[in-house]
């Protein structure tokens, strides 16, 4: 039995990163110090609004339960002049929502879905849409780096993204990338 093809019953935006931002706990470190920052983004457009239950519920007829996306983030250090060089990554991860048949009166629809996280945790289940969305495509990635990693004086870094994501009977595949904003360190 082969898929439907739905992709072209949804007029889609195209998937994008959005508020890129690099939180650090503070930005004045000793050159011994571990550096603790965070780096967090939100992946928004047609990945995003295909993330409904009335698309759960066609993709469940149509055998296709799941939807993933893979990403890659880093902090980077340099100049826009200068190569830019990594100096923390998490390395590939997947993030993925499973869809199941619901036998929960407080849900509101049948087909619902469940949050699988990339840190081998077990399954979420959001208890609204928007939390759905929220829990799948909200991220935020904590990073601890020795400062003596960045040396003495002001250093420039920057969080970089990349995600993709496979075909489904909703939606094509694709990908999209991201870099934040500049952030000025001072190691002393």
């Amino acid at each position: 039995m082969t898929l439907l093809d739905r992709r072209g019953d949804f007029a889609r935006s195209k998937t994008i990163l959005a508020d890129i931002k690099l939180i650090p706990r503070r930005v004045s470190y000793s050159i011994d110090e571990p550096i603790a920052i965070a780096l967090g983004f939100r992946v928004i457009g047609g990945l995003r609004e295909a993330f409904i239950p009335d698309v759960w519920t066609g993709a469940w007829e149509d055998n296709d339960k799941m939807v993933r996306f893979k990403m890659k983030t880093s902090i980077v250090s340099g100049s826009a002049g200068i190569l830019k060089k990594e100096i923390a990554s998490t390395g590939v991860e997947v993030r993925k929502a499973k869809f199941y048949w619901s036998r929960d009166p407080d849900l509101p629809y049948r087909i619902w879905t469940a949050i699988v996280n990339e840190d081998g945790s077990g399954p979420q289940i959001p208890a609204s849409v928007d939390d759905a969305k929220a829990m799948m495509f909200d991220v935020v990635k904590q990073y601890v780096v020795p400062a003596a990693s960045l040396g003495r004086g002001q250093r420039k870094i920057a969080g970089k993204v990349d995600i993709s994501w496979g075909r489904r009977s909703f939606i094509e595949k694709g990908s999209a990338s991201g870099q934040s904003k500049e952030l000025v360190l001072r190691i002393e």
